[in-house]
């Protein structure tokens, strides 16, 4: 016997991400990625041109992606990664020279960001800054959401080092 149940009230949710038009997402998320991207490899100069480059890529794609917004942050988390990336084997292969300034205190905590792994960054600004869940950490990086909690935990008590000097 089937019994019979109330139908499901419609419940009207936001136009699906797919059919915002390119000038909205841009409306919609540059300025956010931007401040994403900066958190990630502190320079704003290159931070917009991770942005944009991702952008270009997103539009390549746009008709077939069902989620821009998401392939966007994605792409700006890979651009930083590639970013920090190159700044480590440029770090390896050229010493760096003495500090001939003290940094400014508002530029502290960028400077302590900086000492970091670049995983151990990254997975700290996507969680304090762009306040992500682990799980949603773990996708754009590719690990299981245990590793983002240890890279979490490592790069916080690094930065505890560095801060208590």
């Amino acid at each position: 016997m089937i019994l019979e149940t109330d139908p499901q009230p419609v419940v009207e949710t936001e136009p699906a991400e797919a059919a915002l038009s390119v000038d909205d997402l841009w409306r919609r998320e540059y300025p956010v990625l931007v401040k994403l991207a900066r958190a990630l490899v502190d320079s704003p100069d290159r931070a917009e041109e991770i942005v944009q480059d991702a952008f270009a890529h997103t539009l390549r794609r746009y008709d077939k992606l069902t989620n821009p917004g998401g392939y966007l942050r994605t792409s700006v988390v890979n651009g930083a990664r590639g970013e920090l990336r190159k700044r480590e084997v440029r770090r390896r292969i050229k010493p760096p020279t003495s500090p001939t300034s003290t940094p400014a205190s508002d530029e502290y905590l960028a400077d302590a960001l900086a000492g970091l792994s670049p995983k151990r960054r990254i997975v700290l600004v996507l969680r304090f800054y762009a306040d992500m869940p682990d799980k949603e950490i773990a996708e754009h990086l590719g690990v299981r959401p245990a590793t983002v909690r240890s890279l979490a935990a490592r790069g916080l008590s690094d930065l505890r080092e560095v801060i208590e000097r």
